[in-house]
């Protein structure tokens, strides 16, 4: 049996990957509903800069660049505000 494991890991490392790329069209196509987490104002904010909007994002929101570590909590009520490097926003979702 254990003979098997080699030819198995050569069979999933040849696999297709059908997950799409961060980024891409496929990830950002869905809408988002904002309103659970009270971000419909925000909804027009993506491009600029989020120090814009910084003090006017509700209690529970939160900030997050390309580097920072976030936990995986799933919250409805909380707004995820994705930066870039130059804190420009790029995406509003709520979780």
């Amino acid at each position: 049996m254990y003979r098997f494991i080699p030819i198995l890991i050569l069979l999933a490392a040849c696999a297709e990957n059908d997950l799409p790329e961060p980024g891409s069209a496929e990830v950002d196509a869905a809408p988002v509903d904002l309103a659970f987490c009270k971000g419909e104002p925000f909804a027009d904010s993506v491009g600029q800069p989020v120090s814009t909007i910084q003090a006017s994002l509700p209690e529970r929101s939160r900030v997050l660049g390309p580097d920072d570590i976030a936990t995986q909590d799933y919250r409805i009520d909380r707004l995820n505000v994705y930066v870039n490097g130059a804190g420009v926003i790029q995406r509003l979702t709520c979780g």
